[in-house]
């Protein structure tokens, strides 16, 4: 009688445990990362009552008689299944579509490690990437350059941030010179101090003359930076003046460089002065429109415009300007230098690379993020916060970047849904409510039986 009631019993603790585990997943159907949980029974042991006989004079062998003495649980197994996706649209908002594990820390020297999978991070006061219990997400920063450390330490994001500046060394041009401009008869007419020029002194600024306002193919203004990132404005004014008659035929563009000031004033480019370069530079097209000829111009602004900035020289590529019967469009495409710039604003790529966006129209690398995984992921323990850490028999992190080694990548703007399945769960919930429900009915019936034994008296 008191091995049922103890039978049943056990029933009622193992089937309370396994409906604690449901309640739990349920509950966390909506928690950013959750995995779920389950629980398996196992029978605790069986008492002997009369071995096993084997068959012998002419009689068979006989089995075992055994009572069981209850269950017990058997193992809680966590599901690492990645769950759904639920998009947000935040920067920070990071999942795993794959393997791995984010990994955080909550010490100054980042080694007293967790690892999640819930990824709604957030940037507190100083641009440190956190959780929202404030653990740093572990990661690679980079240096100055975009290259990234090799030590893993707590990613940051700051405003603080900067862009150094770089000096213009190249300006190449591309676009189109009007072939049916008309030709400048004095090529030496090209710049000068009154109204037989084209382009005529008037106060400190070169302004263009009406007279010959056909002969320029196009004027056009780009801008370069010295090493301090300081801008500085450049004028080139194109004009046809007289070609070679051939053969073959060539035709011929002056090409005129002023330095534009704040105030408007301008220095054309000469031999000397703050503005060196070749007055007048030439280029020739060939008569397939085509440049043969002058194809680089260098340029150097002297110390006296940048503003303790030193001089700095540089080249100006012509070679992809043509020369057809169309609208001038010669302009600079593509000039290599640009001012000092902050952080305005930064994406996180598939890889985990943190790309920083700075308001000079530069990007950089600022970091990495980290991803561990283990060799038995069902092994780490829940600690809190859907955080887990390692055990002995999870196996130690290896550690890894998105997209490489295994690991999954990055779905930035996007989180990982809990990967409770309610359908499951409520059916889980009814088998285990009956077998809770039948233990507890084996013992009021085992009471009423030990009644019967001790009515037997009377």
């Amino acid at each position: 009688m008191m091995r049922s009631m103890f039978s049943a019993v056990s029933g009622l603790r193992a089937h309370q445990t396994r409906m604690d585990v449901i309640g739990n997943n349920i509950a966390n159907v909506n928690t950013v990362g959750f995995k779920g949980s389950r629980v398996t029974f196992q029978e605790v042991f069986s008492q002997t009552l009369r071995g096993a006989g084997s068959p012998q004079d002419g009689r068979g062998g006989t089995n075992p008689q055994q009572v069981g003495l209850g269950i017990n649980v058997a193992s809680m197994d966590t599901f690492h299944i990645r769950g759904a996706v639920e998009r947000t649209d935040y920067n920070t908002d990071l999942m795993v579509n794959g393997d791995g594990f984010f990994i955080v820390a909550d010490d100054p020297n980042f080694l007293n490690r967790s690892y999640t999978r819930g990824g709604n991070f957030a940037l507190d006061e100083a641009g440190n990437l956190v959780t929202a219990d404030g653990y740093r997400v572990l990661g690679y920063m980079a240096d100055e350059n975009g290259v990234l450390k090799s030590n893993l330490e707590g990613l940051q994001i700051s405003k603080a941030v900067t862009f150094d500046a770089q000096v213009t060394a190249n300006v190449n041009f591309e676009g189109n010179l009007n072939s049916e401009t008309d030709i400048l008869a004095d090529p030496a007419k090209t710049v000068g101090n009154d109204d037989t020029f084209v382009y005529r002194l008037n106060g400190a600024k070169y302004e263009i003359n009406p007279l010959f306002e056909e002969t320029v193919a196009r004027e056009t203004s780009f801008q370069v930076y010295d090493n301090l990132g300081g801008i500085h404005q450049i004028k080139q004014a194109y004009i046809k003046v007289p070609g070679a008659a051939g053969p073959p035929a060539v035709s011929q563009y002056a090409v005129e460089t002023f330095y534009v000031n704040e105030d408007g004033s301008m220095i054309r480019a000469a031999a000397t002065g703050n503005l060196v370069g070749t007055p007048g530079h030439t280029i020739q097209f060939d008569n397939n429109g085509k440049l043969v000829g002058g194809t680089n111009a260098v340029f150097t602004v002297g110390e006296g415009l940048t503003n303790g900035a030193g001089a700095f020289t540089f080249d100006v590529d012509f070679s992809k300007l043509t020369m057809f019967a169309n609208t001038s469009t010669a302009s600079a495409t593509k000039i290599d230098g640009y001012k000092q710039g902050t952080l305005d604003d930064f994406t996180i790529a598939s890889t985990g690379e943190i790309m920083g966006i700075f308001n000079n129209g530069q990007r950089r690398v600022l970091g990495q993020i980290a991803l561990a995984n283990f060799k038995n992921p069902a092994g780490l323990e829940k600690t809190a916060s859907n955080m887990y850490r390692t055990t002995s028999n999870s196996g130690q992190a290896i550690t890894g970047v998105p997209g490489s080694g295994g690991f999954g990548n990055l779905n930035p703007g996007a989180l990982e849904m809990s990967n409770v399945d309610l359908s499951r769960e409520f059916t889980n919930m009814i088998t285990t409510q009956r077998g809770f429900q039948a233990n507890s009915r084996i013992i009021t019936t085992s009471d009423e039986m030990l009644q019967e034994v001790v009515n037997m008296k009377r």
